[in-house]
């Protein structure tokens, strides 16, 4: 499989064309199964996706894909995921996906993305009465795990700085999420597959997005001088994100 490249296929797809033990790094964000363009709170939604599969159907695919990919892992390589719960947290969605995913990877970290903000604010459910409130999030989570080992079994350049060691290395992480519009009705903000990236591998490594969406993964990864390679079922969204990436 050729790199420095998006490839318009689904992800499943794309998984048997890489060859075993060639990646690097894994940094993605699967959709939040949320029933994107239909809930209240975004009504945005995708152009070709189903955001509204049954629930336990949407945990099995995905942990099914990640099984998959650990194959296309270098030995100490990492696996990111960002992730959001369901209705509020009361579908816990990145609990599931750990409890399972412990079972084949090792779990290195839990990180908590605080946005500072959230959609759904006016949420309040039950208002001022102990009835029925509801209980909105300012934060998501990135799951980290490694194959095999938590330590990496090469040794190469890292591109780190002393302050953003010392910052990033401390949870939770806070930055302000996407705003802009780009074409997708649910990017992350380029700070996320930044921190990612420099904290878990060297200068040069090869970086995956199963998901790609509009490119943000693969934007920044060339930007930090590492390969990369993406799969996306979207033509358009391709075409944003290969226009970003240029």
């Amino acid at each position: 499989m050729q790199l420095n490249k998006i490839y318009n296929i689904d992800c499943f797809e794309g998984v048997d064309l890489l060859e075993d033990e060639s990646i690097d790094l894994i940094v993605t964000s699967p959709p939040y199964n949320v029933d994107l363009g239909n809930n209240k709170y975004n009504k945005d939604s995708y152009d070709l996706y189903d955001d509204n599969k049954d629930y336990r159907k949407y945990i099995d695919n995905l942990v099914i894909l990640f099984i998959y990919l650990k194959r296309k892992l270098k030995s100490g390589g990492r696996l990111c995921i960002n992730i959001g719960d369901g209705k509020s947290g009361a579908i816990p969605t990145h609990a599931d996906l750990i409890w399972n995913l412990q079972q084949y990877y090792i779990p290195m970290t839990t990180i908590i993305w605080d946005k500072k903000s959230t959609s759904n604010r006016c949420a309040w459910g039950s208002w001022m009465s102990p009835s029925s409130p509801s209980f909105p999030r300012t934060f998501e989570y990135i799951l980290v795990f490694a194959k095999d080992y938590t330590k990496l079994q090469y040794k190469g350049e890292t591109d780190l700085t002393r302050e953003e060691f010392i910052k990033w290395s401390l949870v939770p992480w806070t930055f302000p999420g996407e705003t802009k519009k780009i074409g997708h009705p649910a990017p992350f903000p380029e700070e996320l597959p930044k921190r990612c990236i420099k904290m878990l591998s060297w200068v040069g490594a090869t970086v995956l997005d199963p998901f790609a969406g509009s490119g943000t993964t693969l934007k920044v990864a060339k930007e930090l001088n590492r390969n990369y390679i993406g799969f996306e079922i979207s033509p358009e969204y391709c075409e944003i994100a290969n226009a970003r990436i240029k």
